[in-house]
């Protein structure tokens, strides 16, 4: 399965974080992933990077073709793909993947869990989406979402959008359902 994470590149990131997705990355090769994301060496995208490539897991980068990024690509990707846009690139990673995961992270991350939530709530999209709750990080977005749902704001229940996964074995176990 070709798997995207969504996760933040800022260099300000906990360290706890930045260690934690880093075992993610590793642990997904473990389970036989290709990984797709952004193709940054920095923050948590550049952890994840690493323990793909520890691991010598295929690692998919796609990458906007923009100023702020040249210098922020990630060494040994497996594959690269560059794209116009950062639009373009969520497009490019919602075509390309099997199943995503949204670790942690800032405005970019939540930019692209809210366009698959948004197209799986359409129903052009059919892939699994796992938040992955990490030290109850998105806690306050799943109760804001169920106060949407509660008053009829968002037409589907959560648990057909996207599942909430407390840590890496049940992230793994919700891909592979």
């Amino acid at each position: 399965m070709k798997v995207a994470v969504f996760c933040s590149s800022s260099e300000n990131v906990a360290p706890v974080f930045i260690s934690e997705i880093e075992s993610l990355g590793e642990e997904l090769v473990n389970q036989g992933h290709e990984v797709v994301y952004g193709g940054c060496k920095s923050g948590c995208m550049g952890a994840l990077a690493r323990g793909v490539q520890r691991k010598k897991g295929r690692l998919i980068g796609v990458i906007p073709k923009m100023d702020f990024a040249a210098d922020l690509v990630q060494p040994g990707l497996s594959e690269e793909k560059v794209v116009p846009t950062l639009s373009s690139r969520k497009e490019a990673m919602n075509e390309i993947a099997d199943g995503f995961i949204v670790y942690p992270g800032g405005v970019g991350t939540l930019d692209e869990a809210f366009e698959v939530l948004a197209l799986k709530s359409l129903g052009t999209l059919n892939k699994p989406v796992v938040f992955y709750d990490f030290l109850d990080t998105w806690r306050p977005l799943v109760e804001a979402l169920d106060l949407l749902v509660a008053n009829r704001m968002i037409r589907h229940d959560l648990n057909e959008l996207f599942i909430t996964a407390k840590d890496r074995r049940q992230v793994l176990e919700a891909l592979r359902a």
